[in-house]
């Protein structure tokens, strides 16, 4: 076996060339952990944040996320009359909620606290936002429908909800068409200027793009047996991606292990590699054996989840760290201004480890997925970026987690991109992957209680 199926993307403009090749940077293992601040000390930044020890960094962002976690479906449920979406601002401290009616923070941060009454709404800072978050999910879907009936002059490469909720966010092949299009059907203006990219009443901004791409590259594998777990290579023979959420079917507990759809066609009979390991920092140059133990056969696919259930081996809710394994407890949403790892058999053994400090930047955005063998298609998801290597070919369908002394799922590998698809002045390597809430519910399956 010559080659893997992982992803390979390149999306937004101004950026040549393509990412997840090698790449000699520090590792994602940050050696320099700094202290939470006092008050007598300046506060850290983003970057400070992201290069701290798990502790440090967990100390910080723990209290954050609680708020997050109980807003959130707060937001989703009760009040989703006002909701429009949130951010964590780490280094302020604090949780930006945005809602059309700011007046009704108090009433917000109430129905949170219904949730999670621990949470500390001193942390909260209520911003206004032009849209509910249900708007800017109809927009989005009104655009993405128009264009499965081919009825649009572009073409749609992401859809983002803009971390304000100022509109939504959207990457096209042609911008210029695009726009005009939307200020034609907005109407109503007298002239050109004073016309609004709208659709069905929400603003909507047009970027140029290029598609998300899971392309082949040289590949090996790594070898495991069962029960297996969030990080092991996987294989059908021709191509390796990485074992991601370890579950469980919610009506019988009969073991699934879920990896990127993308990765494996219906059917097809999965194993790890077998012996001899690859070469650390030649992951692609090293000739795998093959087949090694059988992992399951792929049953269930999603392509709107960028997720597949491989359906056989017993598996552990527990993910393959860098020096040994840890166990996986819960899962949660991803949002913006959070901090985020991954555990992928590529970065692992081109000697990145664990990848962590991965800074979430769109906890809402659609994207086109182009691949090799399943065509393209609509992928919902989450945005994140680092500063330096963020995710390799190999490291699709691997487990996106928090970590802390037990870790929790928030999803599994999709895409990467050196691109800047939804602007906002991020530099670094981009990494997409689709949340692990959705992806169980679809399936209907909760991560395996045992680790």
């Amino acid at each position: 076996m010559k080659s893997d199926r992982l992803l390979k993307v390149a999306v937004g403009a101004g950026i040549a060339g393509m990412v997840l090749s090698g790449v000699a940077v520090p590792s994602a293992q940050a050696h320099g952990i700094q202290s939470a601040p006092t008050t007598t000390q300046a506060k850290p930044t983003l970057t400070q944040i992201l290069s701290m020890g798990v502790t440090d960094q967990n100390r910080i962002l723990n209290p954050l996320r609680e708020i997050a976690n109980a807003a959130g479906q707060a937001g989703k449920t009760t009040e989703s009359g006002i909701y429009s979406t949130l951010r964590i601002d780490a280094p302020n401290d604090v949780v930006d909620i945005y809602l059309t009616d700011s007046s009704k923070g108090a009433q917000f941060l109430r129905a949170a606290q219904r949730i999670d009454r621990h949470i500390d709404t001193r942390l909260v800072k209520v911003k206004k936002a032009p849209y509910t978050l249900r708007q800017l999910h109809v927009a989005r879907a009104q655009l993405l429908a128009e264009q499965a009936a081919h009825k649009l002059p572009y073409t749609i490469y992401t859809a983002a909800v803009a971390t304000d909720g100022s509109a939504v966010q959207v990457t096209v092949n042609k911008p210029d068409v695009a726009r005009a299009s939307s200020q034609v059907r907005g109407g109503g203006a007298s002239n050109l200027a004073e016309q609004q990219d709208t659709v069905g009443g929400v603003k909507v901004t047009f970027a140029s793009g290029r598609p998300l791409k899971a392309d082949s590259w040289a590949d090996t594998k790594w070898h495991d047996s069962a029960p297996f777990i969030g990080g092991d290579a996987i294989s059908d023979g021709a191509y390796v991606c990485s074992a991601g959420l370890p579950t469980v079917r919610t009506s019988d507990n009969h073991p699934i292990m879920i990896t990127s759809d993308h990765c494996f066609t219906s059917g097809e009979p999965i194993y790890t590699g077998s012996s001899p390991t690859p070469t650390m920092g030649d992951f692609y140059n090293t000739d795998e054996g093959y087949p090694g133990n059988y992992v399951g056969a792929v049953s269930g696919k999603s392509t709107e989840w960028d997720a597949e259930e491989i359906d056989g081996s017993n598996n552990n809710s527990d993910e393959s760290d860098s020096t040994t394994w840890y166990p996986v407890v819960g899962d949660a949403y991803s949002y913006n201004g959070d901090s985020v790892c991954q555990d992928g058999v590529a970065s692992f053994f081109m000697q990145e480890g664990t990848v962590c400090g991965i800074n979430v930047i769109n906890q809402d955005i659609t994207y086109t997925l182009q691949t090799e063998t399943q065509g393209s298609y609509t992928v919902r998801g989450v945005e994140g970026v680092r500063s330096a290597w963020a995710v390799a070919q190999g490291d699709s369908g691997a487990m996106v987690f928090q970590a802390g002394s037990t870790r929790q799922a928030r999803g599994v590998i999709s895409a990467g991109s050196t691109d800047a698809p939804t602007g906002g002045g991020h530099a670094g390597t981009y990494v997409y992957w689709t949340e692990a809430p959705d992806i169980l519910s679809h399936f209907g399956l909760k991560m395996n209680p045992h680790t």
